[in-house]
């Protein structure tokens, strides 16, 4: 019927909020995730700060930073990341370079603005993890109110919000979105590519992820599956098919996931004396979690900063890798509500799920299993738990959402509960706990108990309680998220211009021994240029030069072995081969090892000079000094020793042994058979530098002359006098392959993990190539793969069309 011009229509005549959000839910939500997302990160989208850490979230500095900024270099100038002197002492670095499709994306940017964008990127991933998880509430049959609120809880919960301050762990989240939703979509519509894509990007983000989220979802899934269906056999089709599709969907990051697949397996973290795995293995199945986890473990439920924040965190571990389980307080009211809306069967599914998941936060040694024994750290659990607290809370208050009914008795016992959990600490744990945030909590506790009853309750019109529902929960997550991000130690946007950090003086030395030198060698500085709490030993990566340091979670097990077979490191210490010093505390190896310069800003030229070191120029602040030791890239030995003889031998005579001989494995002794052996009583001899200078001098004459040189390619030619040892200053790796005189030649691992080759004696041409390993037949796997997967979904078109054409 049509409406005069001045009658005004009833349906218009007020404004009724919550049917205008229940309407235009989506459009709200992105609404609401830029907004909490904008304030929580203002200070660094509009320039005052640059969303990277001093504190303990140190990585961003001293790991992520020269990271990106390596790998900018190298895509920009279109090379296609493989070998890397820059890493350590020279390592693979294609593995886990498309792990992160984010900073994948900032890599074309100049490497001085990546820093500008970061929060930008944050920001964005918190979005993504917001509508993607918004998504797949809805395909749990969700009202849009309910998926709406448990969105909000999602992207802005302590796991995605902490933990992109340590960069991989929102974008972990994200992809498990991804999976959960492209999962119902599967399991309800028969529809997988969601699921397969999902997969996929997990796989490229870690291929360590898959376990943890294999035991996930072998939970959810049987449970999710078995709501909708009945018995064992088509449960066993349908769980057949999702491992192929699972198994599909890993082949696609094949040309990825190959590479870091062995770079992980061969790490000395993995396989190596570090390892955890006999450690962990042998702890009892059922001790408790100490007192100190079990403390944190409640408390960081309630809240990510409840006892500290940053540096001033005072619960288990660390403040990223201690139990990250806050995911809004809303969530812990319905978590228990969530079992009155199931049935009988439903309940001892899920019960069966609550308790298969409390055990490891009962008995760390399921934890360690989760993780298959190769660390003692939450992680990944943390967003496991987050996402089963978020799931069986939405689904409650679905429940009492749609049925006006809430259990009053349990809705009392658990905010009583909950209050004697925040309330009652044992007197040792009292100062840990920020009393003022834990005062807002109980105010929160108190307000969404009085909505949870209204709602389950209410015969009317309850649309005005949920918008103060929501209100109260934006409330929340903008605190809370705000001083999680912003109450901590990050870089100022000025200090990106100062020159300090990463653009300090080192930025000229390092451009003055590029202009002045062409010849390969490495740098050693005796400070630190990162601005983080923790010193940065990646600065190499970050300021363009080539060291001796590396600070990686995988690296090269022929590089640490060097640095432990030399006295440098302990290989038995985890912590050790990741953080791995380099030759610094060694001026003599250095020097052998290609070592020709030396920065410094505190040591005195004279102390440098005693260990052969002479000044040569000055930038700001940087003295720069040069080795008179240093030996080229490429020097010959005719004279080898057995590596069971070096172990034998202190520090400084090791560093000696190995200028007059090549130390080589016992194992290739007969492919040494012609070479002289070095007697071990020689090093016992008083010792002096001029010796060592006479070795280097020795070592010289027949050294490599280079004509190509490059991070994947070396040529050059040997005149050797006799038969000898080519030496190459870095660690052994089967992915570099070597021709002699256009024949193919072994490299053989030398100097207790570096690289040698064996030359006749004569003219020698030396080409080395390397090509990461896998990453061809990954290329392949992955090729196969897409193609796989285009066909399966155009045979399900096909499909889908015949079976409507035979109905119609």
């Amino acid at each position: 019927m049509a409406i005069e011009k001045n009658q005004v229509s009833p349906s218009k005549s007020s404004f009724d909020l919550y049917e205008f959000i229940n309407t235009r839910t989506q459009t709200i939500l992105l609404a609401l995730l830029a907004i909490i997302g904008f304030i929580v990160y203002k200070d660094f989208i509009t320039g005052t700060r640059v969303f990277v850490f001093r504190d303990i979230g140190s990585d961003y500095i001293n790991l992520y930073i020269p990271w990106i900024n390596s790998f900018s270099d190298m895509v920009r100038s279109g090379v296609m990341p493989g070998w890397s002197f820059q890493q350590g002492m020279g390592q693979n670095v294609f593995p886990l370079f498309l792990s992160d499709f984010f900073s994948n994306a900032l890599m074309f940017v100049q490497k001085e603005k990546i820093p500008n964008y970061l929060a930008f990127v944050e920001l964005i991933k918190v979005v993504l993890c917001g509508y993607v998880f918004f998504r797949f509430l809805k395909e749990l049959k969700l009202s849009n109110f309910t998926a709406l609120v448990f969105s909000l809880l999602y992207a802005f919960s302590g796991f995605v919000i902490l933990g992109g301050t340590w960069v991989i762990y929102s974008i972990e989240a994200l992809y498990l979105a991804v999976i959960l939703y492209g999962f119902e979509r599967w399991l309800q519509h028969h529809k997988f590519l969601w699921f397969v894509i999902g997969i996929s990007l997990l796989t490229f983000l870690q291929p360590a992820l898959l376990l943890p989220w294999t035991f996930f979802l072998a939970a959810y899934i049987p449970a999710r599956y078995f709501e909708f269906h009945s018995g064992i056999k088509p449960f066993l089709i349908f769980s057949i098919k999702t491992i192929l599709l699972a198994g599909l969907g890993v082949a696609i990051s094949g040309y990825q996931f190959l590479p870091d697949v062995l770079q992980i397996v061969e790490s000395p973290r993995v396989g190596g004396e570090s390892a955890f795995f006999e450690k962990l293995q042998k702890q009892s199945a059922f001790d408790l979690a100490d007192p100190w986890q079990r403390f944190t473990t409640v408390f960081r439920t309630f809240g990510s900063d409840l006892l500290g924040n940053g540096n001033n965190f005072k619960g288990w571990y660390n403040y990223l890798e201690a139990p990250l389980f806050y995911c809004g307080i809303l969530s812990l009211l319905l978590f228990p509500l969530f079992f009155t809306s199931l049935q009988a069967k439903q309940k001892k599914i899920y019960g069966v799920i609550t308790f298969l998941f409390c055990l490891p936060i009962l008995f760390p040694f399921f934890r360690y299993m989760f993780w298959g024994f190769s660390g003692d750290y939450y992680r990944t659990f943390s967003l496991v738990i987050v996402l089963f607290l978020l799931i069986f809370a939405a689904r409650g208050f679905n429940y009492i959402e749609q049925s006006k009914k809430v259990n009053k008795v349990i809705l009392g016992v658990t905010v009583l509960l909950l209050l004697i959990l925040l309330y009652s600490p044992s007197a040792q744990f009292k100062t840990a706990v920020n009393t003022g945030l834990r005062g807002f909590i109980t105010l929160l506790l108190f307000a969404y108990a009085a909505f949870i009853f209204m709602i389950g309750n209410s015969k009317t019109k309850i649309g005005n309680i949920k918008i103060f529902l929501l209100f109260v929960c934006i409330a929340e997550l903008t605190y809370l998220s705000y001083g999680t991000i912003n109450d901590r130690g990050s870089l100022r946007k000025v200090e990106l211009t100062e020159r300090i950090g990463y653009n300090d003086y080192t930025i000229d030395a390092v451009k003055y021994l590029k202009e002045r030198d062409k010849s390969f060698y490495r740098i050693n500085k005796d400070y630190f240029s990162g601005l983080a709490m923790h010193g940065s030993i990646n600065d190499a990566k970050a300021q363009g030069y080539y060291g001796t340091a590396s600070y990686n979670s995988f690296n090269s097990k022929n590089y640490i072995k060097f640095l432990s077979d030399f006295g440098v490191i302990n290989a038995k210490e985890e912590n050790a081969t990741r953080w791995a010093p380099g030759l610094g505390s060694r001026p003599l190896l250095f020097s052998l090892a290609t070592g020709k310069y030396w920065l410094s800003k505190t040591a005195p030229a004279m102390q440098l000079a005693q260990i052969g070191l002479d000044s040569i120029a000055k930038f700001g602040d940087v003295k720069v000094f040069k080795s008179r030791f240093s030996a080229p890239f490429g020097i010959t030995y005719k004279r080898i020793m057995r590596n069971s003889d070096l172990k034998k031998m202190s520090n400084l005579q090791k560093d000696f042994a190995v200028s007059k001989a090549c130390v080589i494995e016992d194992e290739d002794l007969q492919a040494f058979s012609g070479f002289q052996q070095l007697n071990p009583a020689d090093t016992t001899m008083m010792l002096t530098y001029d010796m060592f200078a006479n070795n280097i001098t020795e070592l010289k004459k027949d050294s490599l002359q280079i004509k190509t040189f490059s991070d994947n390619l070396i040529e050059g030619t040997v005149n050797a006098q006799d038969q000898e040892v080519l030496f190459l200053s870095f660690p052994l790796d089967d992915g570099w392959k070597a021709k002699v005189n256009g024949a193919d030649a072994k490299l053989y691992r030398v100097n207790a993990g570096l690289t040698g080759l064996i030359l006749a004696k004569g003219n020698n041409s030396i080409e080395l190539k390397f090509e990461p390993r896998l990453r061809s037949k990954g290329a392949y796997l992955s090729i196969a793969a897409l193609l796989c997967l285009g066909g399966l979904i155009s045979f399900t078109k096909m499909r889908k069309k015949s079976v409507q054409g035979s109905k119609s």
